[in-house]
């Protein structure tokens, strides 16, 4: 493909980008993502590791201010970067579903149980991660169904 064409194909994708219900995602498939959430109260900082393969399926490990491993993640992110993960405990029966949505302003991460601890139990946390996404490779197009 030409130069003229690739710039004219970049143009519409653009162009149509400005109509109301386009979204661009923000996690790219097979890319192995380190998001840190901060202290809340008596809630630690979070480390959430994980990665999305092809089928849009989310793997791995959530770990207390880069200790660690707590517990392992395994989940599943929708087309509209709007995730449902569970979170299984590494020691005891603890589990915690994480729900939330990545987006290039403000993304979402709530828990709901006990797998990163009783003072997480029921925080959201809000994060301006749209730069991290540009820095990591998303944020133009993700990959997958």
């Amino acid at each position: 493909m030409g130069r003229r064409q690739a710039g004219a194909l970049i143009g519409c994708v653009l162009a149509a980008c400005l109509l109301p219900g386009c979204t661009l995602e923000q996690i790219l498939i097979g890319q192995w993502y380190n998001i840190e959430t901060p202290r809340a109260g008596d809630c630690p900082p979070l480390d959430w590791r994980f990665v999305v393969d092809a089928d849009r399926s989310i793997a791995g490990s959530l770990s207390r201010a880069r200790q660690q491993r707590i517990a392992d993640l395994s989940g599943r992110l929708n087309p509209d970067d709007s995730f449902e993960i569970t979170a299984a405990g590494l020691a005891g029966k603890r589990t915690a579903e994480v729900t939330g949505r990545f987006t290039s302003l403000v993304s979402t991460i709530t828990i709901r149980g006990t797998a990163a601890g009783e003072a997480c139990d029921g925080r959201t946390f809000n994060l301006r991660l749209g730069d991290y996404f540009v820095v990591q490779g998303g944020g133009g197009g993700g990959g997958g169904n």
